[in-house]
C-alpha cells in the first residue's frame, strides 16, 4: 500500500512538471542563450528505513544501523525558460552507501548480522529550479523534482556474529542480482549560485533525495540520502 501511494505521489509530480513547463516556456526568453552547463563533485550521506512491521522472516526483522558516507560526481546542467526558472537536470555516477542490522533471536544460538551495502547508481534527476534575481554577485535557488537511477555496482560487506562467538565476516561480496536495476526518488533542496567571473559560477547547497522504491526484490528497505551539493557552472 505504502508503494502504491508513493508512485501515485511521484505520477503526480511528473504531471504537475508537464503541466509548468508551457507556462514556463512563454516567459521571456533573454536575448542571449540562457542555459549552463558545467561539473559536480558532491558527497552525501545515506541510509535505509524500513517500514515498522517488515520482517524477511518469521524470526528475523531488519533494521536501520546508521548512515554511510557516499559520493556523487557527473555532469550538470540548468536550462533556463527565464531569467528566474530553469529546467535543472545531471549524469552523474552516485554511491549510495548504508548500514543495516538483521536480529535471529529464534536461532540457537542467536545471531546478528552487521551489513554494509555499497551501492552505485547512474542518475538522471529532472527537476524545476527557481532563482533569484542575481544581487552582490550571489543568487539563491530552490530545487523540487524527482530523482531516477540505475544500478551498477552492488557490494556487501557482512559481519556474522552469535553467542558462541563464532564470527563470519565477508567483504566485497557480489549481490548486484539482489538489487533492482530502477532507483526513484524525490528530490528537493536549495541553495546559492556564487558569481565568481563572466562565465564561471560555484554552486553550493544542500539537497535530501528520499527514495520510493524497494532497494532489493525480496526486502521492504529504501534508501534516502542527504547531499551537499557542490559544482562549478562555465
Amino acid at each position: 500500500m505504502h508503494t502504491q501511494y508513493s508512485l501515485l505521489l511521484i505520477k503526480k509530480v511528473c504531471l504537475l512538471i508537464l503541466l509548468m513547463l508551457p507556462f514556463l516556456a512563454e516567459a521571456q526568453l533573454p536575448k542571449e542563450r540562457n542555459f549552463k552547463l558545467g561539473f559536480t563533485t558532491s558527497p552525501n550521506m545515506a541510509w535505509m528505513s524500513f517500514p515498522s512491521n517488515a520482517q524477511l522472516q518469521v524470526d528475523a526483522e531488519p533494521q536501520s544501523d546508521g548512515s554511510r558516507i557516499g559520493f556523487s560526481y557527473g555532469l550538470l546542467g540548468d536550462f533556463g525558460f527565464s531569467d528566474n526558472y530553469y529546467f535543472s537536470s545531471a549524469f552523474t555516477v552516485t554511491t549510495i552507501n548504508a548500514k543495516t542490522k538483521f536480529m535471529d533471536a529464534l536461532s540457537p544460538p542467536p545471531n546478528v548480522s552487521l551489513n554494509t551495502y555499497k551501492l552505485q547508481y547512474l542518475e538522471v534527476p529532472l527537476t524545476l529550479k527557481l532563482k533569484t534575481t542575481e544581487r552582490k554577485n550571489m543568487r539563491y535557488f530552490g530545487q523540487f523534482g524527482i530523482s531516477t537511477g540505475f544500478n551498477i555496482v552492488a557490494k556487501l560487506d557482512m559481519e556474522s556474529m552469535n553467542s558462541g562467538e563464532n564470527t563470519i565476516n565477508v567483504k566485497n561480496r557480489d549481490v548486484k542480482s539482489e538489487i533492482n536495476t530502477f532507483r526513484l526518488g524525490l528530490i528537493f533542496g536549495g541553495g546559492v549560485e556564487w558569481k565568481m567571473s563572466q562565465n564561471l559560477n560555484l554552486l553550493t547547497g544542500l539537497s535530501y533525495n528520499n527514495g520510493f522504491t524497494n532497494v532489493s526484490g525480496t526486502g521492504t528497505a529504501k534508501n534516502s540520502y542527504l547531499t551537499l551539493n557542490l559544482g562549478i557552472f562555465f
